[in-house]
């Protein structure tokens, strides 16, 4: 057996506390990640380095074997085990350790992980450093040992492909399968398939597929990097009450080829739950300024569009993404208000009499009213006159007293103005 130099592993202690000072963690690509204190190591493997982390502050950590036996720090055969600890961290690697199932006692926290050197190793390929937000990506990962993808049938069986996210917390992606179903080309082929849609916020994050079953644990790690989507686009009406609309889409020619986009939508009618399918090929279009509008006739009413777009990148790679939906109205012109002329219904006989009696009680009301008011202003018109010819008559009396002086104006009333007698008046003369 190998005798492992503590100055080797010091110095990697001393990487792992770099590291650990960066802002996003590494992860080597096989490591797999300590779950309640245990592990499992299976008979192939021939060295494990286990790193646990602490509190900040002297702890014991102690390491179970499957025969129940226990390993401390001051404690273990120093032919096989190198163990490096500090106030926040244990580093422990083990040459030829016992298969089985293994727990460490302690007190973690942190990012506990173990790496693992053996000839079964978990291969993922087709997995991009760079993708897009709401991308599909297929991915394919296998189980090999010494060179060669294995391909029993009970032990692909029993295995468990998973992919997760690992970022603030870790979220269960998708699975891996080896049925011959859905995405995976051959059952037990030994190449396992996975469909994954990138439905993340754009950022960086660590994609962690692992194997597991009753015998051994697999795992593999790799950073990703999710951009914003290449194409955009808006809807419109065209013009103002029109049955048009303009859709608009705006390529990133720098992340794609604009000539290799494909878009391919459903626009749905929410009112009568129907579906128009929209196909457009950019490379049969014109485009401006990597722009391409599109006008499409449609009723007036409310709708929602959703699309998948398929693409080239820059440097080759085919991808796949679905677009925002997307809810827009075409606004119905005002209705035009013309005056029709209603058709008369011809009446029948009792109609027409009750209709003519309607007509007539209706005519001898409004002459009566009529008559009234007649009557009324003719009144009024009398008054006025007869007002006025007394005033008058007044008048006349009033200037010819004053012209015999027999009357002064301020002394002139209407009682004075009586009949004069005509025999006094020539015995005056």
């Amino acid at each position: 057996m190998a005798i492992i130099n503590s100055k080797w592993i010091a110095l990697i202690f001393l990487a792992l506390l770099s590291i650990n000072a960066s802002a996003h963690t590494i992860y080597a690509p096989n490591d797999i990640s300590l779950l309640d204190n245990r592990f499992r190591i299976d008979p192939k493997t021939e060295q494990v380095t286990i790193i646990l982390n602490h509190p900040a502050h002297p702890q014991k950590v102690v390491l179970v074997k499957p025969d129940g036996s226990k390993w401390y720090a001051q404690r273990n055969p120093e032919s096989q085990v190198a163990w490096v600890n500090n106030r926040n961290q244990d580093i422990i690697t083990i040459q030829n350790p016992m298969p089985g199932p293994w727990q460490a006692i302690a007190t973690l926290h942190g990012d506990n992980r173990i790496q693992l050197l053996s000839p079964v190793t978990l291969k993922v390929k087709k997995l991009p450093l760079k993708v897009y937000e709401r991308e599909y990506l297929t991915t394919y990962a296998s189980l090999v040992n010494e060179d060669k993808v294995m391909t029993d049938k009970d032990f692909l069986r029993s295995a468990r492909l998973s992919v997760s996210l690992v970022n603030d917390e870790q979220d269960l992606l998708s699975l891996y399968q080896d049925n011959g179903e859905y995405y995976d080309s051959l059952p037990f082929d030994g190449e396992l398939t996975t469909h994954i849609f990138m439905d993340l916020a754009p950022g960086r994050y660590l994609l962690s597929v692992k194997t597991k079953n009753n015998i051994f644990t697999r795992g593999y790690n790799a950073d990703v990097v999710v951009f914003p989507q290449p194409v955009t686009y808006q809807i419109e009406q065209h013009e103002q009450k029109s049955d048009e609309a303009n859709f608009v889409f705006k390529v990133d020619s720098s992340e794609i080829d604009p000539k290799s986009v494909i878009v391919e939508g459903n626009i749905n009618n929410t009112e009568l739950n129907t579906q128009t399918q929209l196909l457009v090929h950019f490379s049969d279009e014109t485009l401006a300024h990597d722009t391409l509008s599109l006008k499409v006739l449609l009723p007036h009413t409310a709708y929602k569009f959703s699309g998948t777009v398929f693409a080239n990148t820059a440097d080759g790679r085919e991808i796949k993404f679905t677009l925002p939906e997307y809810t827009f109205e075409l606004a119905k012109p005002e209705p035009i208000i013309e005056e029709i002329a209603t058709p008369v219904a011809t009446p029948t006989t009792e109609q027409t009499s009750d209709t003519l009696v309607e007509q007539n009680i209706e005519e001898e009301t409004s002459s009566d009213f009529q008559y009234l008011w007649i009557i009324v202003l003719a009144l009024i018109l009398l008054i006025a006159i007869s007002i006025a010819v007394i005033l008058f008559v007044l008048k006349r009396k009033q200037k010819k007293l004053l012209s015999e002086g027999d009357l002064a104006l301020n002394t002139l009333s209407l009682d004075q103005l009586k009949p004069l007698d005509i025999d006094e008046t020539e015995a005056k003369k």
